[in-house]
């Protein structure tokens, strides 16, 4: 148990360490940190958050390994070590065409020929709604 929490502080102190020095990056700050006292590279970081998503799963906490840390850990091998959000969109073709398959299925008519007003109007009612807009049987 105390082997645990050291490494458990050890790994807080480099995560600190590591935020703390992509912050001076970004400000385009000098850093006079010992390269050991934090992660470099997305591999470097991706060791004790897989041992961490480990040894959850092995204990029995599944749930937790597959919640906040499982997105983290997915977020580090795809993007790496950036501190910016990523905006993702989809196109918007691709939207209309999986509307007018909900709305077609419904026999509400195409919802990409429906003007800008009916479009606003059937979204803001489905969002304001309680009920699932898709059926579970489409």
């Amino acid at each position: 148990m105390i082997g645990c929490q050291a490494s458990r502080r050890k790994f807080s102190e480099k995560l600190n360490k590591t935020r703390r020095r992509l912050e001076l990056l970004i400000e385009n700050l000098p850093c006079d940190m010992d390269p050991m006292d934090y992660y470099e590279t997305s591999d470097q970081f991706l060791e004790p958050l897989l041992l961490c998503y480990e040894s959850l799963q092995s204990c029995g906490s599944g749930v937790l390994a597959d919640g906040r840390l499982a997105d983290l850990i997915r977020r580090v091998a795809v993007f790496g070590m950036v501190l910016m959000k990523l905006d993702l969109r989809q196109e918007s073709g691709r939207h209309a065409e999986a509307l007018d398959a909900i709305t077609t299925y419904l026999d509400m008519g195409t919802y990409s020929e429906w003007d800008e007003e009916k479009k606003l109007e059937f979204l803001t009612r489905e969002l304001k709604g309680k009920r699932p807009l898709i059926p579970r049987r489409i």
